[in-house]
């Protein structure tokens, strides 16, 4: 089966080299992985140093992130997609796990733990993958996304079903394209990491912290229940579901503060 790995990039050579090869790692018999880069203008070497390892480049301007994934997933081949960041890195094995749950899930979609990292690859703890029983409103009545990008994919033929991600969105596709998702079924869920998202500090949040706003109230005003009951009760439940699942998360977050503090050094992941 092949699998293809979408890379949106614009001036990541940093640490694009540890993606590429995260990926080429996956490649197993019976799993071939296309790994397409689209670049949306780099000149720091980001298209160089892809081509060097023999990659498929698009280049040319785009309106956004999802617009670039868009792009380099209806222009591929593969029968699963997945998308991965420049800075993030899948885990060994990740691929033949991500085939062995869609076939035996027969969900159009499957999706993952994932681990977190610093700059210099350094463990930040992980999140478990996400119960496979939410619902659009119950995605939304968290207050964050717990389905991570890295970690999810998808069918081709829903991928296509589903329209690719809405690219009227800058921030917020994601999220707003997973409740589409689940508005249609489930997904196969996989119990175990099988990426890590790099935490460098800087993300569209932080930097566009009120269009990320608006972009998540469209979210929710699309997929949110109308009652502020039900939305509390899901919101309760579901961060009680997050912190009680996730004790490695919880104890991350503790050993952040106790670094912060002491000024430590977190322990290596690789």
């Amino acid at each position: 089966m092949i699998v293809t790995i979408v890379t949106p990039t614009l001036n990541a050579v940093d640490y694009l080299k540890e993606c590429i090869e995260s990926a080429r790692r996956n490649a197993t018999r019976g799993v071939e992985i296309e790994h397409v880069i689209v670049d949306g203008g780099s000149t720091d070497g980001t298209v160089e140093l892809a081509r060097s390892y023999g990659l498929r480049v698009m280049q040319g301007k785009d309106s956004g992130i999802f617009d670039a994934i868009n792009k380099g997933s209806f222009n591929s081949s593969g029968e699963l997609l997945g998308f991965l960041g420049a800075d993030d890195v899948m885990l060994p094995g990740a691929a033949a796990a991500v085939v062995d749950a869609y076939c035996e899930s027969r969900r159009r979609w499957v999706v993952g733990a994932i681990r977190w990292i610093d700059s210099n690859g350094h463990s930040l703890g992980g999140l478990a993958a996400p119960p496979n029983w939410m619902t659009p409103a119950m995605l939304v009545c968290l207050g964050w996304n717990p389905i991570m990008h890295m970690a999810t994919y998808f069918s081709r033929t829903f991928f296509e079903e589903l329209g690719g991600f809405d690219i009227a969105y800058k921030d917020a596709g994601d999220y707003d394209m997973f409740c589409r998702a689940l508005a249609k079924e489930p997904y196969g869920r996989i119990d175990r990491p099988i990426a890590c998202f790099r935490r460098t500090g800087v993300n569209n949040s932080a930097i566009h912290g009120s269009r990320t706003a608006a972009e998540c109230a469209k979210v929710y005003a699309q997929h949110g229940p109308s009652s502020q009951a039900e939305r509390q009760f899901w919101r309760l439940l579901l961060k009680a579901y997050f912190n009680l699942g996730n004790p490695d998360w919880l104890l991350s977050k503790m050993a952040d503060s106790t670094r912060t503090t002491l000024r430590l050094q977190p322990k290596a992941h690789f």
